[in-house]
């Protein structure tokens, strides 16, 4: 698929119709439809099915679409640097974080940055592992934090506090007044894992492995965050990492510490060709004094 075939098919997939992905490119429908059936044909699979006059889209063009969702992502932020490079923002600060660690740990860090940097623009982005770590590399971000991160060559990785994976349950569960639970406790309930992207899941396989306990799991989820609300809902049980604290956003959910202990750490991801500015510096330091403070092991 070439750049304009990406641009109709993902404004089709985001308006549901060829009439209203035309005007968003201010293209005439003739045109986007032509476009679109010439793209199916080079793909030789159909991106949507014409169920009376609508569109509805095939599982094919459902499995790409996060792959070109992420390549107009891509384009958003080097238009953004443009822009920020021609209006000549100085002194800003750009910071990229996983979710589990966007929701409460980093809008902590940055409260403590603001009381003594007030004037200073910081822009946070919310992304996947993987994207966090493509963002410092083509330094997009100047800083990144994130866990289990891989090794990149252009990515300086400093390792900060860690935190042991938890077990939450709802507060009616069976397994709610135990001290701690083992992977052999948790068999035979409902278990929310995680998707393969996302990196708890081969440490809960291992735990389960060497427990030797079989996992029953008829949910999946990409988000730790979503596996907190799944629990409140008392739809099964989940493994998630020290960092969330997501107790005061989700409080019919009872943490129970995990045996044996498997412990996470957070990375501070900074670019290596690239010395970070006195701005990303002083937060750095601002950041890990609140990781410290708040990064505490269960035990």
């Amino acid at each position: 698929m070439n750049h304009r075939q990406m641009e109709i098919f993902y404004a089709i997939m985001l308006t549901g119709s060829v009439t209203a992905a035309a005007k968003s490119l201010n293209l005439t429908q003739p045109a986007a439809t032509k476009i679109l059936r010439h793209t199916e044909d080079q793909l030789k699979f159909p991106l949507f099915h014409r169920i009376k006059g609508r569109l509805v889209p095939t599982d094919d063009a459902i499995a790409i679409f996060p792959d070109v969702e992420r390549v107009f992502q891509e384009i958003r932020a080097v238009r953004q640097s443009i822009d920020d490079v021609r209006l000549g923002r100085g002194g800003a600060l750009s910071v990229v974080v996983i979710p589990t660690l966007g929701q409460v740990i980093l809008p902590r860090a940055i409260s403590a940055f603001k009381n003594d940097h007030p004037d200073v623009p910081v822009t946070i982005a919310v992304r996947p592992r993987s994207s966090v770590m493509q963002s410092v590399a083509t330094q997009r971000a100047e800083v990144g934090f994130a866990f289990l991160t891989p090794a990149h060559a252009s990515v300086e990785t400093r390792p900060m506090g860690g935190s042991n994976l938890t077990c939450i349950v709802p507060p009616d569960h069976p397994l709610s007044s135990k001290s701690f639970v083992t992977a052999a406790d948790l068999e035979g309930y409902s278990f929310i894992s995680y998707s393969k992207n996302q990196g708890l899941q081969p440490l809960i396989q291992s735990a389960f492995t060497a427990g030797r306990a079989t996992l029953s799991s008829h949910l999946e989820t990409d988000w730790i965050s979503t596996a907190w609300a799944l629990v409140e809902q008392g739809n099964g049980v989940a493994l998630v990492d020290g960092f969330s604290q997501l107790a005061q956003i989700y409080p019919n959910v009872v943490e129970i510490p995990f045996r044996p202990e498997i412990s996470v750490q957070v990375d501070i991801l900074t670019p290596r060709a690239k010395p970070l500015s006195r701005i990303a510096k002083q937060f750095v330091d601002c950041a890990r004094k609140v990781l410290d403070q708040n990064l505490v092991p269960l035990s």
